[in-house]
C-alpha cells in the first residue's frame, strides 16, 4: 500500500510540482508569468527533442495506471524524459526564486520520487531521466536568469 501511494505521488509529480511552484509565485507576477509560459515552452521543447532523437522507451514496461497512453507517435519516444524535464524545471525555478530550504527539500523529494517511479515502471532509461533532468534545469535557469538580468536594467 505504501509503495502504491509513493508511486502515485511520483506519477503525478509534474502536476504537484507545477501547482506548488505556481502557488509560491502567485504574488510575484513577473515570475508567475514566466514560469507558466516557460512550462508550456518546456513541454514543447521536450516533444521537439523526442521527434528529433526518436529514441524509444524501454521494452517491457510495467503497467501502473490505465490512463497512461503512449499510443501517439511522440509519446512512443523516451528521450528525454518529459516527467524529469518538467519536475526539474519547476524545482529549479522555485529554488532560484524561493528562500525556504524546507520547500526546496520537499520539492527535491518529490523530484526523486517521480524519477524513481518512471524508472521502476520502465518508462525511461537512466540516460533518458538524466537528460530530461538536465534540460529542465538548464531551461529554467536560463529563464530565471534572463528575467532577473532584464529587471536590473
Amino acid at each position: 500500500m505504501t509503495s502504491y501511494i509513493i508511486d502515485t505521488i511520483g506519477y503525478y509529480g509534474p502536476v504537484i510540482l507545477f501547482a506548488t511552484t505556481f502557488y509560491f509565485l502567485i504574488k510575484r507576477t513577473p515570475y508567475l508569468i514566466v514560469f507558466t509560459l516557460g512550462s508550456i515552452v518546456n513541454t514543447l521543447l521536450n516533444k521537439m527533442i523526442k521527434v528529433i532523437t526518436r529514441e524509444p522507451r524501454p521494452k517491457n514496461q510495467i503497467p501502473f495506471l490505465e490512463n497512461e497512453d503512449h499510443s501517439n507517435e511522440i509519446e512512443q519516444y523516451g528521450f528525454p524524459s518529459g516527467y524529469a524535464q518538467s519536475v526539474f524545471f519547476s524545482l529549479t525555478f522555485l529554488a532560484m526564486t524561493q528562500k525556504s530550504q524546507t520547500i526546496i527539500y520537499f520539492m527535491t523529494m518529490l523530484c526523486t520520487i517521480t524519477i524513481y517511479q518512471r524508472y521502476k515502471y520502465r518508462r525511461h532509461t537512466i540516460k533518458q531521466l538524466v537528460a530530461g533532468s538536465i534540460i529542465g534545469t538548464l531551461f529554467s535557469y536560463v529563464l530565471v536568469y534572463s528575467l532577473e538580468y532584464t529587471n536590473k536594467y
